[in-house]
Parts: structure tokens; sequence; C-alpha cells
């Protein structure tokens, strides 16, 4: 596995969701993460663990909200559903539904890494579209792809804004907005707080500053009040929860777990949120 290639957290977060399996309450099934893990994937996973215990729980509960979402479109008709940067998601065979239309869109690197490693475990890959999001005109893409950019689209944009530019989310929200009339977009998002390190709590400051450095990224973009996206792109806060909330009320027993050892985990974790918003 070519980790620096593909980038680290793709390979980290597939891990910790192999580890749910092990969760005496689990709050998702993914049975296709273990394929893209390793030893040495283990390892930085437990080293990350063992310095800051509650990364695990952060991760479930995002991985358990956004899987709500889906869980919730299909129930509700959504008869297409993307996911953008979609690293090594899964969701597209955990839903398979007759009639439901999925697609991946991520780097080329990231995809064919994906899907070699999928077909060497037996698994058929979705349908992809290898390209940079962000520079690509993605709506014809789609369109190339089969997806009826006049039916909803679900959009699940997972793990992504918080490394981008916010110049580069309003473009791309802009241009997808103007050509997908009825589009749903997902995403979680860190409180500008977090970003600036202006929380006034200098633990969370250390976390953030422990992530970038083991991990070689760098956290540009948080959002303190949606109504930035709202309102210049003409959606509709449809849901939206911090994912302490997430956590308190799909997994309490966690929550209380995470603030008996660290209270500058709950803290964090109230700082960190998702949402979806619905083109009005």
């Amino acid at each position: 596995m070519d980790i620096n290639e593909i980038g680290a957290t793709a390979f980290v977060i597939s891990c910790m969701r192999a580890m749910e399996k092990n969760q005496e309450h689990k709050l998702f099934d993914d049975p296709y993460a273990a394929l893209f893990v390793n030893e040495a994937i283990e390892e930085k996973v437990q080293e990350q663990i063992r310095v800051f215990p509650p990364s695990l729980e952060l991760v479930r509960f995002r991985v358990c909200v956004m899987s709500e979402v889906v869980e919730r479109g299909i129930a509700d008709g959504m008869k297409q559903i993307v996911s953008l940067g979609a690293g090594f998601d899964m969701r597209a065979h955990i839903y398979q539904t007759e009639g439901v239309r999925f697609c991946d869109v991520d780097q080329p690197a990231v995809l064919q890494f994906k899907n070699k490693v999928l077909e060497a475990g037996g698994v058929t890959p979705c349908a992809g579209i290898e390209c940079n999001y962000l520079e690509a005109d993605l709506p014809r893409e789609l369109k190339k792809a089969g997806l009826d950019l006049e039916a909803p689209i679900l959009f699940i944009w997972e793990g992504n804004t918080m490394y981008l530019p916010v110049d580069l989310i309003h473009d791309f929200l802009a241009r997808m907005r103007a050509q997908i009339p009825r589009m749903t977009i997902a995403f979680d998002y860190f409180s500008e707080k977090i970003i600036n390190r202006t929380s006034g709590d200098e633990r969370i400051t250390e976390v953030t500053d422990f992530f970038e450095n083991n991990f070689n990224v760098k956290w540009l973009t948080g959002f303190d009040d949606l109504s930035v996206l709202t309102e210049k792109h003409g959606f509709e806060v449809h849901e939206s929860e911090s994912l302490m909330e997430v956590g308190e009320r799909r997994a309490p027993q966690s929550v209380a777990a995470v603030k008996e050892y660290m209270d500058v985990a709950a803290d964090l974790l109230k700082l960190y949120s998702y949402c979806v918003l619905k083109a009005s």
C-alpha cells in the first residue's frame, strides 16, 4: 500500500471502521474496511489511540451519522447517491439497493488503488469518476456517468471540507448548485475555533497540532455559522448536530467514557459537527 500517494487518513479511517466489529455497542457495520488494512496501518492507528483514545469515538460518531443520512435518503426514495472524495468509503456496497445508483468520486490514484484492492478481495467496485472534483466539471462528468442531473442527488462529502480552502468550497458549491437543482449535500465540519486555535483551550490546540503533525496534513477551513453557505448558495439546513449530540443520541455509553477519560475530548466533539443542506 502506498500510503503517501493515497493519503494516510484514508487508511486510518478504514482501520477504525474495521475495528467497529469488536465494539460492544456497534454503531455501524462495515465488512469491507479490513481489506484496506495491514499491520503497519494497525500500528499507526493504535499509536494514535494511545496518544488520544477518543479519536476512535470521533470517527465512529462521524461514520455513524453519515451512514444515517444515506439510510434515510434511501428510505425517502433517493435514487442517486454520490460520495465526494470517497476514499475507501464502502457505503455503495453496504447499502446496495435495487434501483439506487451509487457513484464514487476521487483522484485517479485513490480509485484505481481502491478498485484493485476490491477486485483482489472478490468485490466488484461501484461506478467511479476519477478526477479532482474541485477542478473538473463534475456535473458534466456525472451526466456522462449516467446520472440524471434533473432528479434528486444526495452527495456525501465526508472528511473533506476541513482540508480545503474556503474559496474553493464556495466555488465548488456554486458550480454544483447552478447545474443540479435538486441536490442535497451532507458534510462534516470543524468550528473555526479549532482551525484558528481560538477555542481558548490549549488542550484542543494540542490535539489539533498532534493530528496535523502526525498525519502531515493541514486543517484549513471551519464554519461557525452555516448561513455563509445557505445565503450564498441557496441551500436550507435540513439537519445539523455536533458530534457530541450524535454520540449522546446514538452511543451515550461511549460519550460517558469519553467524558470520564478526558474533558478536552468532549469539548472537541462539541466543536465538530455535520449538516445536511438541501437546495431550496
